[in-house]
C-alpha cells in the first residue's frame, strides 16, 4: 500500500513511501481471537487456538517451500501468516483460560446469596441514571475481589467484580482503597471478564488508606476542582478538569447535552489526545532546552507515567496513554511506515496485559481514530494543501474528518446516531484544545504547591473555554445537528460499506461534483424547512403531544407563549426543541407526574430558557430535600398557616390565580419563577389542607438565596442523577422555582383553562417505593376550549379501578397510561370511552408499547389514536365538535389508527 506524504510547499511533487503493514494482520488476528474467547465462552477460545496452531503447521510448510525456491513474496507473505496465527493461537488459549476462570470462580456458586464481601476499588464511582425520585443516589463501583464469605468462613480469591450501591459515602471512595461490605451476588451483565455483580445491602467499611500514590492523585484532582471553581464560571469549571484529567465530578448535564450533540464527547474523557498535546508540548520544551534524546525520552516516560496515576491508572486509561504515545511518534517523525507497526504493537500489547480491553466500545474507537489519523489524515491535508489550502487549516480539517469517517459505522452501531455537524465543530475547537489542557495541566501542578497561584493561572483558560462552550452551544442547536438510524451490528457494517463506496468514489472529480451538488441541494431544501417550519404550531392550538421517545412530553397552551407542560421526557435535548418550536416562553405550571426518568430526565431541558412559575410533583416525592422537618401526613386546620405563593378563595373551595407574575428573565439563558406572588395558588377543597401542601413543599426563601457558589456545588453534584430527587431539586433552586405538592381536590384555574387534581391522596405512604411509583401518578382533567382532556400519567391497574371508583373519568380525550400498555385495563377505557386517544411512546422501543389490544378496544370504542412513535409531534385544535390533530410527519396510510372517526381528522403537515 503507498502514501504520498508532501513535506515542503504546495506546488512540490509528493514523496511515497510505503507503509508496513506486516504487524497489521497480527493485531487484529490477536484482538479477534480475544474477542471470540471472552464473548462466546472458553470452548470456542479454545478451538480456536486448535485451528489457528493448525493453519501456522501449514504456513510453516509453504515457508520452507519458499525459502528452497527463493520466493520472496511467498516468503513475506508466509512469515505474517504464521506470526499472525502462533500470536492469535496464543490469544485465543489465553483468552479461554481466563474465561473458564471466571466461569469456574467459587463466588459465581453463590448467585442469588447475600455474602460479606473484601474488594479493592479501581476506579472512581460513577452514577447511575436513577429511574425514580426517591431513595438515595446509585453508584458503579469497579473493584478487585480480594476475599468472601458468609459466617465464619471466607475464601481468598481475586477477579473483577462490579458494585451497585447507594449512598454518598462509595463516591468518597479512592482507587487502591479496601473495602469491606455485604452484597448480594448476582450473575454479571456483560462478557467482559468481570465475576459478578454485587448489590451492595449494608454500609461500607474502610480498611486502611489508599496507597500513597492514590491519595496524591486525588488531592492534585481535588485541588484542580477547587481552583477551577474560583477561576471560572460554572461550565467552565466544571469543563477544565474534564478536559485535563477526565473529572467529570462537576460536569453539568447541559454541556455534556451539548458536547455529545456537537460530536466533542471525546474530549470529556481521558483519550490519545491529552497525552499527545502534553508530551509534545513536553518535548517541545526539551528540544528548547537543547536537551539530548535519552534526557527527552526520561521526560517524557515520566509525564505519562505521573499522568496516568493521577487520571488513574485503570485499563481505558494505559489504552490512551498507548494511543497518544503512538501518535505522538506519529507526529515527531513524520513517517506512518514506524507509526502503524506502533500503533499494532500497542493493540498488541494492551490485550495482552488487559484481555476485557478486546470487547470494550472505548478501545476500538481510540485504536480506530489513531489508524485514521496515521493512515487518512496526512494524504487528505496533503490533498487540500494542492488545492491551495494553508497548512495549519489543512491538518486540522483533514484530522477531524478522518477520525470522523473512520468512527462513524461504530458509532452506528453503537448509539444509532450521528453528529452532521461533528468534523466542523472538531475542526472549530481544534485550535484551543492543546492550550485548555497545557493550561490545565499547568494549573494542576500549581494548584498542589500555591492554590493562589493556580487560580491566576487557570484564569487565563476562560477565553479558550468561551470558545470551546460556544462552538459546543451553536453546533447543538443547529436544527437536525444529529440524525437518527438504525444502531447494531448490521447497520455499523451497512454503515462501513456506505463509507467505503463513498470515500472510494471522493478519488474522482466527477463523482466529487455530483456529491457536492447532492448535498446543496438537500441543504437548501431542507435547512429552511428545520430552520423556520412554516405553519407550526398551528393558529388555535390546544395541546402538544410532543415526541420525546419512550417517554411523556405534553404542552397545554395557556395563553400566547405560555403553557402547562405535564413530563418532560428522558432527553432534555427532545422536550427542548418541541417547546421552542412551539414557541412557549413561559411554563405557568410544570407537573412531573411521577419520578421516573422517561417522565423527568428531561426537566433541564423544559426550564431552559423559559420562565417557570412552579414545579408540581405528588405528595412525599420531594419532602426529603424540600424540607426535613416537614411532617408526613397533613396537620389539623388549626396549625395551617398561609404560605407565600398560596392565596386561597373567599368560598374556601377555588381560588383564581393572582395577576400574572411579572419577574421577566434577565439575559439569555436565565429563568425567574413568580415567587412568593406567582401566578399558580395551589388551592382546593379543603383550603387548609392545601396550604398544608404547599407549606411542606415550597421551597423557603432562605434555601433559594442561600450562596450562589453553594448552589452551583449541588447542581453539579448530581449533574449525571438525571432521575434523582437531588437533581430536580437543584435545577430547581439554581432557577428559584418554587416546588409545589399537588394532590386530590386541587382545582388550578389558568386563563380558559381549568385544571383538577384527581389523584393520588394527600396521605404520604410512610415509604415511597419505586416499583408503586406509577400508581401513584398525578392524574390531572383538564377542562379546555376542545373538550375534557384526562392526563393520566403511568397509572396502572390498580390506581384505575380507584379512580373508577372515586371519580368520573369520562373525557373527549385520553393522555392513554403508560405509553398505551397492557396494564391498562378495558373497563378504564370503556369509562373514559376518548374520542381522541394519545400515546406517547418511543418507536421500536424494547416494550411493545402500544400494545395491540390497548389499540384494539380503543379501535372498538371509535377513538381516533395519535401516536409519537408513527406521528411525531401531534397538535390538537378545533372545538369539541370537530377536533383536529396536526402531526410533523405522515403516517403510513395502512396503518390500523389511520382510521378517523367522522367528528376527528388528521390533517398532514
Amino acid at each position: 500500500m503507498k502514501s504520498a506524504t508532501r513535506t515542503g510547499p504546495a506546488v512540490e511533487e509528493p514523496e511515497w513511501q510505503v507503509l508496513d503493514m506486516r504487524l497489521l494482520p497480527a493485531a487484529l488476528g490477536c484482538w479477534l481471537a480475544t474477542i471470540v474467547a471472552v464473548t462466546l465462552g472458553w470452548f470456542a477460545g479454545l478451538l480456536l487456538a486448535v485451528g489457528a496452531v493448525g493453519l501456522a503447521i501449514g504456513l510453516w510448510v509453504v515457508l520452507l517451500w519458499a525459502m528452497a525456491h527463493r520466493r520472496e513474496r511467498w516468503r513475506v507473505v508466509a512469515v505474517t501468516g504464521l506470526a499472525t496465527m502462533v500470536l492469535a493461537a496464543g490469544f485465543g488459549a489465553a483468552g479461554a483460560w481466563r474465561e473458564h476462570q471466571v466461569q469456574t470462580h467459587p463466588l459465581r456458586e453463590s448467585f442469588g446469596r447475600s455474602v460479606n464481601v473484601v474488594a479493592v476499588v479501581s476506579d472512581d464511582a460513577k452514577p447511575m441514571r436513577s429511574s425514580a425520585f426517591g431513595g438515595q443516589r446509585r453508584w458503579i463501583v469497579h473493584a478487585g475481589l480480594r476475599e468472601f464469605g458468609g459466617g465464619a468462613t471466607s475464601t481468598r480469591v481475586g477477579g473483577a467484580i462490579v458494585v451497585l450501591a447507594e449512598g454518598s459515602e462509595w463516591a468518597e471512595l479512592s482507587p487502591g482503597q479496601v473495602v469491606r461490605f455485604r452484597a448480594k451476588v448476582s450473575e454479571p451483565n456483560r462478557a467482559d471478564l468481570t465475576i459478578a455483580t454485587l448489590q451492595a445491602n449494608a454500609v461500607v467499611e474502610r480498611i486502611g488508606d489508599p496507597p500513597w500514590w492514590q491519595r496524591w492523585a486525588t488531592s492534585v484532582r481535588t485541588d484542580l476542582v477547587d481552583s477551577a471553581a474560583r477561576a471560572l464560571p460554572p461550565a467552565a469549571a466544571g469543563l477544565l478538569p474534564a478536559l485535563v484529567v477526565g473529572d467529570t465530578s462537576a460536569l453539568s448535564d447541559e454541556v455534556r447535552d451539548a458536547f455529545e450533540i456537537a460530536g466533542l464527547q471525546h474530549l470529556c474523557v481521558v483519550s490519545g489526545a491529552n497525552f499527545t498535546i502534553l508530551l509534545t508540548a513536553l518535548l517541545a520544551l526539551t528540544r528548547l532546552a537543547t536537551a539530548g534524546p535519552q534526557t527527552s525520552a526520561a521526560a517524557a516516560a515520566g509525564a505519562v507515567v505521573l499522568f496516568v496515576v493521577v487520571a488513574r491508572p485503570d485499563p481505558s486509561v494505559l489504552r490512551a496513554a498507548a494511543m497518544g504515545s503512538v501518535t505522538v511518534l506519529a507526529l515527531l517523525t513524520g513517517r506512518r511506515k514506524q507509526a502503524l507497526p506502533a500503533l499494532c504493537a500497542a493493540v498488541i500489547g494492551l490485550l495482552a496485559v488487559a484481555p476485557q480491553l478486546a470487547v470494550s466500545a472505548g478501545f476500538a474507537l481510540s485504536v480506530i481514530a489513531t489508524a485514521g489519523l496515521i493512515l487518512l489524515a496526512p494524504s487528505w491535508a496533503d490533498w487540500l494543501r494542492a488545492r491551495g489550502w494553508w497548512r495549519a487549516p489543512a491538518e486540522i480539517v483533514a484530522v477531524a474528518a478522518g477520525a470522523f469517517v473512520v468512527t462513524l459505522p461504530l458509532m452506528v452501531a453503537l448509539s444509532g446516531r450521528v453528529s452532521l455537524v461533528a468534523i466542523a465543530a472538531n475542526a472549530l475547537v481544534a485550535p484551543v484544545i492543546g492550550l485548555i489542557t497545557v493550561i490545565g495541566a499547568v494549573g494542576a501542578v500549581t494548584a498542589c504547591l500555591w492554590g493562589e497561584a493556580a487560580v491566576w493561572v487557570l484564569w487565563c483558560a476562560r477565553p479558550p473555554l468561551w470558545w470551546l462552550l460556544g462552538v459546543a452551544d451553536r453546533a447543538a442547536a443547529v436544527p437536525g445537528a444529529t440524525v437518527s438510524v438504525s444502531s447494531g451490528v448490521t447497520a455499523g457494517l451497512v454503515a462501513a460499506v456506505i463509507v467505503v463506496a463513498i470515500v472510494a468514489a471522493l478519488r474522482w472529480s466527477r463523482t466529487r461534483r455530483l456529491l457536492a451538488v447532492a448535498v446543496l441541494g438537500m441543504a437548501v431544501v431542507l435547512v429552511p424547512v428545520r430552520l423556520f417550519q412554516p405553519g407550526w404550531p398551528p393558529d388555535g392550538w390546544v395541546l402538544a403531544m410532543c415526541d420525546v421517545g419512550q417517554g411523556d412530553g405534553l404542552a397545554l397552551s395557556v395563553g400566547s407563549g405560555a403553557a402547562v407542560v405535564i413530563d418532560t421526557g428522558p432527553d432534555p435535548r427532545l422536550i427542548r426543541h418541541c417547546l421552542d418550536r412551539l414557541r412557549i416562553t413561559r411554563i405557568s405550571l410544570l407537573v412531573l407526574t411521577h419520578p421516573h426518568a422517561d417522565h423527568i430526565a428531561g426537566l433541564s431541558g423544559a426550564i431552559d430558557g423559559r420562565v417557570v412559575d412552579a414545579i408540581g410533583t405528588a405528595p412525599g416525592e420531594l419532602r426529603s430535600t424540600v424540607d426535613h422537618d416537614c411532617p408526613t401526613r397533613p396537620r389539623g386546620d388549626d396549625q395551617a398557616t398561609t404560605q407565600p405563593g398560596v392565596v386561597p378563595s373567599e368560598s374556601g373551595e377555588t381560588a383564581s390565580p393572582s395577576s400574572a407574575a411579572t419577574t421577566e428573565p434577565t439575559g439569555p439563558g436565565q429563568r425567574a419563577a413568580s415567587g412568593a406572588s406567582g401566578s399558580l395558588p395551589p388551592t382546593g377543597p379543603p383550603v387548609s389542607s392545601a396550604r398544608v401542601a404547599a407549606s411542606c413543599a415550597l421551597s423557603s426563601a432562605g434555601d433559594r438565596a442561600g450562596s450562589e457558589a453553594a448552589t452551583h456545588r449541588d447542581h453539579h453534584e448530581h449533574a449525571d442523577d438525571s432521575g434523582g430527587v437531588e437533581r430536580v431539586s437543584a435545577l430547581a433552586r439554581a432557577a428559584r422555582i418554587p416546588l409545589l405538592e399537588l394532590h386530590a381536590g386541587h382545582v388550578i384555574p389558568f386563563n380558559g383553562v381549568e385544571l383538577t387534581v384527581l389523584s393520588p391522596s394527600r396521605i404520604v405512604p410512610t415509604t415511597l417505593p419505586q416499583n408503586e411509583a406509577n400508581d401513584r401518578s398525578l392524574v390531572l382533567k383538564a377542562r379546555t376550549a376542545i373538550g375534557t382532556i384526562l392526563f393520566t400519567g403511568d397509572i396502572e391497574a390498580d390506581a384505575q379501578t380507584s379512580l373508577l371508583r372515586n371519580h368520573d373519568v369520562r373525557a373527549d380525550i385520553l393522555k392513554v397510561p403508560h405509553h398505551g400498555s397492557r396494564t391498562t385495563t378495558p373497563e378504564f377505557l370503556r369509562a373514559v370511552h376518548p374520542r381522541l386517544a394519545l400515546i406517547s411512546a418511543g418507536a421500536d422501543n424494547a416494550f411493545g408499547h402500544p400494545h395491540s389490544t390497548i389499540t384494539a378496544t380503543l379501535t372498538e370504542l371509535g377513538a381516533t389514536i395519535a401516536r409519537t412513535d408513527r406521528d411525531g409531534d401531534t397538535i390538537v385544535l378545533g372545538d369539541p365538535a370537530h377536533l383536529r390533530t396536526v402531526t410533523t410527519r405522515r403516517r403510513t396510510p395502512t396503518a390500523p389508527s389511520a382510521r378517523l372517526s367522522g367528528v376527528l381528522r388528521r390533517i398532514g403537515p
